[in-house]
């Protein structure tokens, strides 16, 4: 399948310079990262979700953090290609559905998200093709794999407190629809990351058993852009963490007990710490100790918790309503 354009060059070429600047930046990170060790479970799968709702609220960033996550779960940890599944905005449709940073216009987002010249974006962000592929992972799943869901883009809460995401062409699916959604599906594990506004909220009923549940911002909060890069910023950074590495490729240390792996209690304490927008993220597991063992390296036995030092003693732990649990 050819890769949709991201913009038309004779009709914007100021904005068609920074896409072939962002395009040679993301093949040399590419080339990078393929040298480095792949390390991942073979039966993690991985769901990546970005509504975007319409394109004057589809902002560049979204396309960013789905980019840089899906260049680090298959070219870090090397994820096959038919574990992962992206639903993102209009898909692979041609027609504009971006809104860029800064400059402002409009574009198509690109369907290739780590540059390496083939298509990895083909379904749209609906409602439909979300419980389609739920229907499906519900069949494909064996209590041997492990299912990590990514989310980013919109969420709203209703004055009563009800919350929803915001999906592609202004549809709309309320956390207690995902939590059905996801509920049909019975991996040996489940790791959700929620990167849009009252991401707490979404937590209170997306939780369960076997479960890790990461949240940008409380029950209460918005979530925020990153104030000097496109991307947004606690996601951004939770990334990093389990990257290795910034998006420019140089390097950041996350693995606070120097075992080898990024647990995902690793991920949210570094994300935490480099978090400088007014939000207050989450963490949730299920049992207690599932955050500490799990990585996209595969599942640890939790013996390293213990000893994890000062700068995880150091993160405040909140609850979904912001209140503050742990203080250190």
């Amino acid at each position: 399948m050819m890769v949709k354009n991201a913009l038309p060059v004779q009709s914007l070429p100021v904005f068609a310079y920074l896409y072939i600047v962002k395009a040679l930046t993301l093949l040399l990170l590419t080339a990078l990262l393929c040298a480095l060790p792949c390390t991942a479970a073979d039966n993690i799968y991985a769901v990546v979700i970005s509504g975007g709702r319409g394109k004057l609220y589809n902002h560049e960033r979204y396309w960013n953090d789905c980019s840089f996550l899906y260049r680090t779960l298959r070219h870090v940890y090397g994820l096959s290609g038919e574990h992962v599944t992206l639903l993102m905005a209009d898909g692979d449709d041609p027609a504009t559905d971006t809104l860029l940073e800064g400059a402002g216009g409009l574009v198509s987002q690109p369907t290739d998200l780590d540059g390496d010249g083939s298509a990895d974006l083909h379904l749209a962000a609906t409602a439909a093709n979300v419980s389609q592929l739920f229907d499906r992972l519900a069949t494909t799943l064996t209590a041997d794999d492990h299912l990590f869901v990514y989310i980013i883009g919109h969420g709203e809460r209703t004055p009563h407190g009800d919350v929803h995401l915001w999906l592609w062409n202004n549809e709309r699916m309320n956390a207690a629809e995902l939590s059905m959604l996801l509920d049909r599906c019975h991996p040996a594990t489940m790791n959700i990351v929620l990167g849009q506004c009252h991401g707490g909220a979404f937590a209170d009923q997306l939780k369960g058993e076997r479960r890790i549940i990461t949240a940008a911002c409380a029950a209460d909060q918005l979530s925020w852009a990153s104030a000097d890069r496109p991307y947004d910023e606690f996601v951004y950074h939770w990334t990093c963490a389990i990257a290795g590495h910034d998006e420019q490729g140089r390097g950041v240390e996350a693995d606070l007990d120097a075992d080898g792996r990024v647990s995902m209690s690793e991920a949210y304490h570094y994300a935490c710490s480099h978090d400088r927008r007014p939000e207050t993220p989450c963490l949730l597991s299920w049992p207690e100790d599932l955050a500490h063992r799990w990585s996209f390296s595969g599942m640890g036995d939790g013996s390293a918790v213990r000893s994890i030092t000062t700068d995880d003693d150091k993160t405040p732990i909140y609850d979904l309503q912001g209140r503050m649990v742990k203080n250190p």
